[in-house]
Formats: structure tokens, C-alpha cells, sequence
């Protein structure tokens, strides 16, 4: 006779009934957000009800919450949700795909209206003038760009880790968009790893002047942002601080020698940080 498995039994989980310090605890996220996204996503999650075990939108995005929250193995958290383990990878696949469809409503670059207010934030971090937006790197070479006030406007989480992050910026939307906004002159700025572009400022790497060296500290206060950023996702999704070299890796700060193309392009470019230390920092 075929064995089969015991029916489990789904805790139901009304969030009405909890109060909203502990929602915040165990999820992440305040229960109003939680509602919104569910709504967002239910046209994506619905297939699965449709199963004979089938598991409400709900349920399935507060798994998924709980499990990125607690950093808990899968197998854990499905028997928490009353999921066999297959099935709670499948819920786990749909609630993270179901999001990128909407990504570019929430991920986007400052508008040209709001570039002199972005600017102002950053300036008032490091007295750096004209940046605005940071860009770090996660060890899986996930490229992410964040604004003054933690606002992420820009991912690329496309490349593995074995691809030079110079390369992964080259790839990406970054260089037509800064491009694009050169008329209104700003920058990004980046650290030592990445070549100085005409939009992208880079630390100096042995600073000779004293106007140098203040131009590397306000540019290290004004990095810190993004560090700060990454911390702070972390903090909040402890699925992230599990392992150093996988796809939930740790934050690394990029200090690595670029190839012959990236130095010629800096060679390029230099006079332009130049401009910046001369004109703000003497």
C-alpha cells in the first residue's frame, strides 16, 4: 500500500487580532503593507488556490515574510505554515517572482524636477556638491543605487558573482541614464574599485594634497549611505546575513584593481574629479 502524507493543518493567522508591534516583529513590515502587497500580488498567487490544497494569498506572502525575516531553514518554516516542504518552495518562488512586475513602479531614478532637492540632501551629508544617487555592490555583484534618504532607485541583481563589477555597471542602464542627465551636471558616486567617469566620482587613491584628502573624507561621509542602506536590509531580512558566498552573501566593499579598458577610461575622466577638488576642496 502506498504511504501517504498526513493532511497538515494550516495555522490561520488573522492579522486583525495581532497587535501591530508584533506584526512589525515577526514580518518586517506594518500590517497596512502588508495588505497592500497582498492585494498587488493576488492576481499572481491565486493559481496556487486553485490547487486542492490550495493556500490564500495571505498565507503565502506572510510564509514568505516570516521566512526572509527570520533567516529560518525552509523546511522550518513550512511545517510553522502547515506547507509540506515542496510546497512551501514553490509559494517561496511565486511571492519573490511576483514583485518584479511591478518593480519599475517603486525602483526609479529622481526626476529632472527633483534633482536640486536629491542634490541638496547629499550635499548636506558630505558637502559634496551635484550627486545624486550612491552605488555599492553586494558579493553576489548585486548593483544597487540608493538616494540621501535610503530611497533604492535602481537594481541590477542580473550577474554572478565570478563578473567584475566594472562590467556589471558597463551592462546596465546606469551609463545611458547618467548620460542622459549630464546637461543638469551631476554624479553618482562610486569607491576606488570603479573607473572615474565623467558622471562618477571615485575616492583618490593616494591623495597627495590636503585638498585631496578632503575631498576622500567627504566622499567616504557621503558614501556611507549606502552602506548604512544595505545594513538596514539586512537588519530587517536576516535571510540576507546568512552566507558570505552565496546569493544571501554579506556586503563587501569592492577594492579591487580594474582591467587595462577601465584605467584607460579613468585616464579619460580624471580631469573631472580634478575640476571637483580644485573648484570645492582647495
Amino acid at each position: 500500500m502506498r504511504w501517504r502524507h498526513p493532511p497538515m493543518n494550516r495555522p490561520l493567522v488573522d492579522l486583525s487580532t495581532m497587535e501591530e508591534r508584533h506584526v512589525i516583529v515577526t514580518y518586517r513590515l506594518d500590517r497596512a503593507t502588508i495588505h497592500e502587497l497582498c492585494a498587488q500580488l493576488e492576481p499572481d498567487l491565486m493559481s496556487v488556490i486553485r490547487h486542492p490544497t490550495g493556500i490564500p494569498p495571505l498565507v503565502q506572502v506572510l510564509s514568505v515574510l516570516h521566512f526572509l525575516a527570520s533567516g529560518s531553514f525552509q523546511t522550518t518554516m513550512a511545517i510553522a505554515s502547515g506547507m509540506s516542504q515542496p510546497m512551501f518552495s514553490n509559494v517561496l518562488s511565486r511571492v519573490l517572482s511576483a514583485p518584479l512586475k511591478h518593480m519599475r513602479s517603486y525602483i526609479v531614478f529622481p526626476q529632472v524636477e527633483d534633482l536640486l532637492t536629491v542634490k541638496g540632501d547629499f550635499y548636506a551629508l558630505g558637502h559634496i556638491p551635484n550627486i545624486i544617487n550612491q552605488k555599492s555592490y553586494h558579493l553576489m555583484n548585486v548593483q544597487m543605487v540608493c538616494l540621501a534618504d535610503q530611497y533604492i532607485s535602481h537594481v541590477n541583481a542580473k550577474f554572478p558573482g565570478s563578473v567584475h563589477e566594472a562590467c556589471i555597471l558597463r551592462n546596465s542602464s546606469i551609463p545611458y541614464v547618467m548620460g542622459q542627465l549630464q546637461r543638469h551636471c551631476v554624479w553618482l558616486i562610486g569607491d576606488s574599485g570603479y573607473p572615474n567617469l565623467s558622471w562618477l566620482l571615485t575616492p583618490v587613491r593616494n591623495p597627495g594634497t590636503r585638498a585631496e584628502e578632503r575631498y576622500n573624507e567627504a566622499h567616504g561621509r557621503t558614501r556611507r549611505i549606502i552602506e548604512r542602506t544595505f545594513g538596514f536590509l539586512k537588519a530587517r531580512f536576516r535571510c540576507l546575513s546568512l552566507q558570505e558566498d552565496g546569493p544571501a552573501g554579506g556586503l563587501v566593499a569592492a577594492v579591487e584593481l580594474v582591467d587595462s579598458e577601465e584605467e584607460a577610461a579613468e585616464e579619460k575622466d580624471i580631469d573631472n574629479r580634478n575640476n571637483v577638488i580644485q573648484q570645492y576642496f582647495q
